[in-house]
């Protein structure tokens, strides 16, 4: 018994993806027929067609106002996403900027310092570099004419002091002769590579801000048509598409199974078109699979039922078997009681005394 039912669970599973099949089946054969129904009345399943199509345009509707969240949405990710990466590599030029920058400081202190530099550009380093040199010069000087150990060494640490903030004086002097466009008229010409390094320094960094202005407009567009909590909104919407979209499949279900049951059997290509065609046979075919099955099913169940019964039969002849020989049991038994009362019986005739014939008299 346990073999047919497990025959049974495994035709029923198949029973089921013939199920599952056919549901596909008449909503392909619902979606190919609409195509030619939408121009040319065919006159079957009418009022079936109509729920289709109405179905299916509330669907349609609810993807479409899905994807307008969903676009809007990814497009804010990606522009801002994109905005933080461009951040993020005009923050990597401030090194090679600096650099570059102290390079161009340390060419216009050494001209400072021979006095070659251009009027205009030596008024703007003299602020930077006067003082400065006016400290370096002074240490130097003391330093020179100091005898003492331990004064030597503070005068050397203020000396190394100094130097260091050197590379930080040069880096905003070229910096602030850069961004008044003054490092044309500094004498490059023996540096020719910090030229072309600061020309392409410029290039990047003006072409990541202009990718950035892209960006920061597209974004700023957006959020002129910002939707009210998107996120919120989007799942509201996700919720609402796929309750459409199974209204619209279960009605696509409805046409296509009442397609397949109202077309006459001298429909042809030139009707449907030769894709339904197809359909139609492979429906014929998961159809007739599926009788077949569910009588065998019927068969096997028939099959469990007499087995039952057998069963049953045989329990109930042990019961009769039992119930005999409980019989036989009490008959003996009731032979042996019989047996008994008539020994005490034959007993008390022994004991009462003989009777006297009565005489006439």
């Amino acid at each position: 018994m346990g073999s047919l039912q497990a025959d049974i669970q495994e035709k029923q599973k198949a029973i089921e993806q013939h199920h599952e099949d056919l549901l596909a089946l008449y909503m392909d054969l619902a979606k190919s027929v609409s195509l030619i129904e939408e121009n040319v009345s065919l006159g079957y399943a009418r009022s079936e067609y109509e729920q289709y199509r109405d179905t299916r345009q509330k669907w349609e509707e609810a993807k479409q106002s899905f994807e307008q969240v969903r676009v809007y949405i990814q497009q804010m990710q990606d522009r801002s996403r994109k905005v933080k990466e461009i951040a993020f590599d005009i923050k990597a030029l401030a090194q090679p900027k600096r650099k570059i920058h102290a390079q161009i400081g340390a060419i216009a202190y050494e001209a400072y310092g021979s006095e070659s530099l251009p009027g205009y550009i030596q008024e703007v380093c003299q602020p930077l570099f006067e003082e400065h040199q006016r400290k370096t010069r002074k240490i130097e000087e003391r330093l020179g004419s100091y005898k003492g150990k331990l004064g030597r060494q503070i005068l050397h640490l203020r000396l190394d002091a100094a130097r260091r903030q050197m590379e930080g004086l040069l880096s905003k002097a070229g910096e602030t002769l850069v961004a008044i466009g003054c490092e044309a008229d500094l004498p490059l010409s023996r540096h020719p590579e910090v030229g072309k390094q600061l020309e392409r320094l410029r290039k990047e960094e003006s072409a990541l801000k202009q990718e950035m202005e892209l960006h920061q407009s597209a974004i700023a567009r957006l959020r002129s048509e910002e939707v009210q909590s998107p996120k919120s909104r989007l799942e509201e919407l996700s919720q609402a598409m796929k309750k459409e979209e199974k209204t619209y499949q279960g009605a696509a279900h409805l046409y296509g199974k009442a397609l397949y049951e109202s077309l006459p059997d001298s429909v042809h290509a030139g009707m449907v078109g030769q894709k339904a065609i197809s359909l139609m046979d492979q429906i014929t075919l998961h159809r007739s699979r599926i009788r077949t099955l569910e009588e065998e099913i019927k068969n096997l169940q028939n099959l469990i039922k007499v087995q039952e019964l057998e069963a049953q039969i045989e329990l109930e002849k042990q019961k009769i078997d039992h119930l005999q020989t409980q019989i036989e049991t009490y008959n003996r038994q009731i032979a042996q009681v019989h047996a008994s009362i008539r020994l005490k019986q034959n007993k008390i005739n022994e004991l009462l005394p003989m009777k006297e014939p009565e005489s006439d008299g």
